[in-house]
């Protein structure tokens, strides 16, 4: 019930001309309210390949977030595939447009119908302000309590967007959401192959602990990660840990 997908859209993320760091920043926000990100699919600027992505993204998880593709050049079709896919119109969003021609007003240009354009949102969308860009977030209820959160691309607006509007919202939604329970171990001086050899001999195998390792530049990251609830299981693989590590602890951890 608590788990998310992400729906990153767009022809530069794929040819590697862009780097796409929305999972890692929408992963880290909703670790941090008791939601898991659980999916990131990267998809091309095709109307037919976002309607079923997002279609099927929909039909497996509650939490639904889509970015990309709303700014103002031919490229960006997200709301025509998601209006088509979901079966609404798509309109004119009045306080996105004086939001915009504002900004134009301010630099002493007009707005153009290109920037205008920005503007579209679906018709059933609550608007979510953009506090750094032009095109407004939007969220979509669904039937069986199922939403899509749309986002614009730039990571500085779509994290805006995240930040000041949908995570507020999902503490709301989600009262009883907790973060998971989390430790971490840093070693140096020993490699992961060897970590991992010295606590199969020990017999090291926590239960209701996930661990994760993360090896890099000569030292490894142990994360200990648990259900809330669990904190004597943390404790002690933590402190068991440390123990069978003693001779390699991260003397600056």
């Amino acid at each position: 019930m608590n788990q998310a997908e992400l729906i990153s859209i767009g022809n530069e993320l794929l040819s590697g001309q862009t780097l796409n760091t929305h999972a890692k920043d929408l992963g880290t926000a909703l670790a941090a309210i008791g939601l898991q990100l659980v999916r990131d699919t990267t998809i091309p600027d095709d109307i037919p390949t976002i309607g079923s992505a997002v279609g099927e993204a929909l039909g497996r998880t509650r939490l639904v977030f889509a970015s990309g593709g709303l700014g103002p050049t031919v490229d960006d079709i997200t709301r025509d595939a998601l209006a088509t896919m979901l079966g609404q119109e798509i309109v004119l969003d009045g306080a996105t447009v004086a939001t915009i021609a504002k900004r134009y007003a301010a630099r002493g240009r007009a707005m153009t119908p290109a920037a205008e354009r920005q503007a579209l949102v679906l018709e059933n969308a609550t608007v979510l302000p953009n506090s750094v860009g032009a095109a407004p977030g939007q969220r979509i209820e669904l039937a069986g309590e199922k939403t899509l959160f749309v986002l614009p691309g730039p990571p500085g607006e779509f994290n805006a967007i995240l930040n000041e509007e949908i995570i507020p919202w999902l503490r709301e939604r989600f009262p009883d959401a907790r973060p998971k329970l989390l430790r971490i171990v840093r070693t140096a001086g020993i490699g992961e192959s060897d970590i991992a050899t010295l606590l199969e001999s020990a017999g090291f195998q926590p239960a209701r602990v996930a661990l994760g390792f993360y090896p890099g530049k000569g030292r490894v990251q142990i994360r200990i990660s648990a259900d809330p609830g669990h904190e004597r299981e943390v404790d002690t693989a933590e402190q068991t840990l440390r123990g069978l590590l003693a001779d390699f602890l991260d003397p600056s951890s």
